[in-house]
């Protein structure tokens, strides 16, 4: 038995050899498969959580980033929200009169709780803004031009009012005065 045994093994060996010399297509087919999954077996579930772990950690970030209470965009569109209604209120012509068109709205991120107060007081003005620029348009149609009655600069003050007070809570920088030296050194 014990002859026999070892018979089998040399054989083995043997062909394992031989087929080692030359390969057929599917035996290097079938080995390489065999490695694949060895390797993906040993392997594969570190890449996997490596991986998992990496994208959490990047939309963790973002996430944090975004929603970290930052009101970058939101203090941009109220920037140029209150330029854009200044401009309006110093109105010269129809051309500064429409220059923007708040019928289309302003621009939104996603309303979430830290930033509702600020999207909602957007987007209100937006709309009023539009109100007022329809309402108050037959006022500014000569070229040379634009007689605003007293309300309309009042509503437009009025849109500003709110606005301020939405944001009353961003710590925005106040405005140089006159007598302070706005230039960077």
């Amino acid at each position: 038995m014990k002859k026999t045994n070892t018979n089998k093994i040399r054989l083995l060996i043997g062909y394992l050899r031989k087929a080692s010399r030359n390969p057929s297509n599917i035996q290097i087919f079938f080995v390489s498969i065999a490695i694949a999954i060895i390797f993906s077996m040993t392997l594969g579930p570190l890449v996997y959580e490596r991986g998992k772990n990496g994208v959490e950690e990047i939309f963790r970030v973002k996430n944090s980033r975004e929603f970290s209470g930052d009101i970058d965009v939101e203090a941009w569109v109220y920037s140029w929200i209150r330029t854009g209604t200044i401009n309006m209120m110093n109105a010269q012509g129809p051309s500064q009169w429409r220059a923007v068109k708040w019928d289309e709205g302003c621009y939104s991120r996603r309303f979430t709780e830290w930033n509702r107060k600020y999207q909602e007081s957007i987007q209100k003005a937006c709309y009023d803004l539009s109100e007022i620029q329809k309402k108050y348009e037959s006022y500014c149609m000569s070229v040379n031009n634009c007689l605003l009655p007293k309300e309309a600069v009042n509503e437009l003050t009025n849109v500003l009012s709110e606005m301020q007070n939405a944001f009353s809570d961003a710590n925005f920088v106040l405005p140089y005065r006159q007598n302070e030296d706005n230039s960077i050194d």
